[in-house]
């Protein structure tokens, strides 16, 4: 039941963002609110479970991206600063600033979480500097600039909201991050 709920809630964020109800929750559930009830406590509670599994996804997806033999580090690198599950890489990035303004805890789980979990990335950047694939650079600049990039997404006054998806951003930031932006080769 409670994976029902969440896959309800899922849909719900994805159809309007985070101004759903629980009364839209047991709705779309088919449910009562006292059944909700019974494995929730409010609607932060569920919108807890949901960001924690999305970084547990998250993680898992990390993982898989790591043991992958057919990737080479780059790409490695690429995939895992790109990583969304599914269920989020087409949505509009005013989602991010609707967790934040409305659930701002949970927002707090998702920021912390992608200021704190670089050991996987650091490891292959180190391992990358080490083969002569990526230049020897200063490795906390190169992560602040990603989140400074990934900030402007919770930014309100941030044109790309309503430009790009989450994805869309998220690539297009590595893109020039790992890549530059000249075509021209040093």
């Amino acid at each position: 039941m409670k994976d029902r709920i969440i896959n309800g809630t899922i849909y719900l964020i994805q159809q309007k963002g985070f101004s759903f109800t629980l009364s839209d929750v047991a709705k779309q559930v088919a449910i009562s609110k006292r059944t909700i009830y019974e494995h929730f406590t409010s609607k932060d509670d569920i919108v807890e479970h949901i960001v924690n599994g999305l970084i547990l996804e998250i993680k898992e997806r990390e993982q898989k991206i790591g043991e992958d033999e057919q990737l080479d580090i780059l790409q490695k690198i690429e995939q895992m600063l790109v990583c969304i599950p599914e269920e989020f890489a087409g949505l509009d990035t005013r989602l991010l600033s609707e967790l934040h303004n409305a659930h701002y805890s949970q927002w707090q789980i998702l920021d912390s979480f992608l200021k704190d979990e670089w050991n996987v990335v650091l490891g292959l950047m180190k391992k990358g500097t080490e083969q002569g694939v990526i230049r020897n650079i200063h490795l906390p600049l190169f992560i602040e600039l990603y989140l400074s990039a990934i900030n402007q997404i919770y930014d309100p006054s941030s044109n790309l909201k309503a430009e790009m998806t989450m994805r869309d951003i998220l690539q297009s930031v590595v893109d020039i991050l790992l890549y530059g932006i000249t075509t021209q080769q040093r």
